[in-house]
C-alpha cells in the first residue's frame, strides 16, 4: 500500500516488481493454538498502518500448509497480465490477512483469482501446466533475495543494491526516490 501510494505520486520514476519469498517452503503443518498465538503479532500491523486490517487468525479454516501454492498462484497471474496480477495480489493478501482463509488451497487460490476476473478454468489449466516452472521461479526469487541479505519480509530493494528489510514508513520510501532522482 505504501509503495503503490509512492508510485502514483512519482509515477515512472518509480517501478515496482513483486517477487516471491518463501516464508513456509516446505509443508508444516502448525496446530492452530500455535498458529493462532502467531497471528496475534499481526495487532502491531494494525497500530502502525490504520489503513490495513490484519486479522488474528479465526480458526474458521485451517492455517497455509506452505508458501508453495501460493506462489505458484502469483506467478500464474502474472500470465494474465499486469493489472489482474496487482489485483489478485492484493486480493490474495485480503483473503489471507483479513479472511484468514487457507492460501495453500488451490480452490481457495482459483476462488481468489475469480474475485479479480481471471477466468477460473483457465487459471487452473495455467497452474497445473505450469506448477514446477513457476515453482523453480519463485524458489529463484527466494534464493535471490536470501543471497542478498534478506531474511524476511516485507523487505524492498531498491536499484538492486539496497535492501531494506521490515515495514517503512511512506515518508521512507519518498526520500529515497527523492534522493535517487536529485543524483
Amino acid at each position: 500500500m505504501r509503495l503503490d501510494k509512492v508510485k502514483e505520486e512519482f509515477g515512472d520514476q518509480v517501478e515496482i516488481t513483486w517477487k516471491s519469498f518463501l516464508l513456509r517452503p516446505n509443508v508444516e503443518e502448525k496446530p492452530m493454538d500455535k498458529f493462532t498465538r502467531y497471528t496475534e503479532s499481526w495487532k502491531r500491523v494494525n497500530e502502525a498502518e490504520p489503513e490495513l486490517t490484519f486479522n488474528q487468525w479465526s480458526g474458521e479454516h485451517e492455517p497455509p500448509s506452505h508458501s508453495i501454492p501460493s506462489a505458484i498462484a502469483g506467478k500464474a497471474a502474472e500470465t494474465f497480465g499486469d493489472e489482474l496480477f496487482h489485483k489478485f495480489h492484493w486480493r490474495l493478501l485480503e483473503a489471507y490477512f483479513v479472511e484468514n482463509r487457507t492460501v495453500s488451497d488451490p480452490a481457495v487460490l482459483i476462488d481468489v483469482a475469480m474475485n479479480v476476473g481471471i477466468d477460473g478454468e483457465e487459471f487452473r489449466t495455467t497452474m497445473g501446466e505450469r506448477a514446477a516452472e513457476f515453482a523453480e521461479a519463485a524458489i529463484a526469487d527466494h534464493n535471490e533475495a536470501v543471497n542478498s541479505g534478506i531474511s524476511g519480509v516485507p523487505a524492498v530493494v531498491v536499484n538492486d543494491e539496497f535492501p531494506f528489510t521490515g515495514a517503512q514508513d511512506t515518508d521512507f520510501y519518498r526520500r529515497i526516490v527523492a534522493n535517487l532522482s536529485a543524483s
